[in-house]
């Protein structure tokens, strides 16, 4: 290698040397630029349960239940009492209910699907027995459609709760039998113990 070319060589390397850090330059500058865009940016606002949602508070607390259980072929005929204690399940969007006592403990939740427009539900029992629902609001008054899974039958069933104030409720528990006709199993009231 001559001096001269030498010479020529180190401006190119000088050369390309500040085209490569002015790349990277830019390179840090809209890296930064977008990062902080990003930031900028709200995250999308977590949704709210609405005034469906809402109406399931009414079953917050605790709750004693005095039932009297007609002759049916499942359970023995009698009365019973029940202690079930609801609490509002994540974000709101449902309630959860644990309820022990002379029956067996079973424990539920009760949702209104937004997107299904109907509220639902699902319970199991320290039986065996699970279930699920969909229930409506007309006035006072929830109807539950429900379909029971028992010892490897399919019951369904109908329950039927009247609020009467904010602190009582009648419920009504009705199957349906081979003949296609609704028979109570089970009447009682409801009372809020606790909130």
């Amino acid at each position: 290698m001559t001096k001269g070319s030498a010479a020529i060589e180190k401006p190119e390397r000088a050369f390309e040397e500040r085209k490569m850090s002015i790349r990277s330059s830019v390179a840090v500058i809209l890296i930064c630029g977008f990062t902080a865009l990003s930031l900028a940016q709200a995250p999308p606002e977590s949704p709210k349960p609405g005034p469906e949602h809402k109406k399931l508070e009414y079953f917050l607390g605790t709750w004693k239940m005095e039932d009297e259980i007609k002759p049916n072929e499942y359970v023995p005929a009698g009365k019973g009492v029940t202690t079930a204690t609801i609490t509002l399940g994540p974000g709101g969007f449902s309630v959860e209910s644990r309820a022990e006592g002379q029956i067996p403990r079973t424990d539920g939740i009760m949702a209104y699907d937004s997107h299904a427009k109907v509220y639902t539900e699902f319970y199991a029992s320290s039986v065996g027995m699970v279930g699920t629902g969909t229930g409506t609001l007309n006035g006072n008054t929830w109807t539950w459609m429900v379909e029971d899974k028992w010892l490897g039958e399919a019951v369904k069933g109908r329950t039927t709760i009247t609020m009467l104030s904010p602190s009582q409720y009648t419920r009504k528990y009705e199957m349906l039998d081979a003949n296609g006709r609704y028979v109570t199993i089970l009447e009682g009231t409801a009372t809020k113990v606790a909130p």
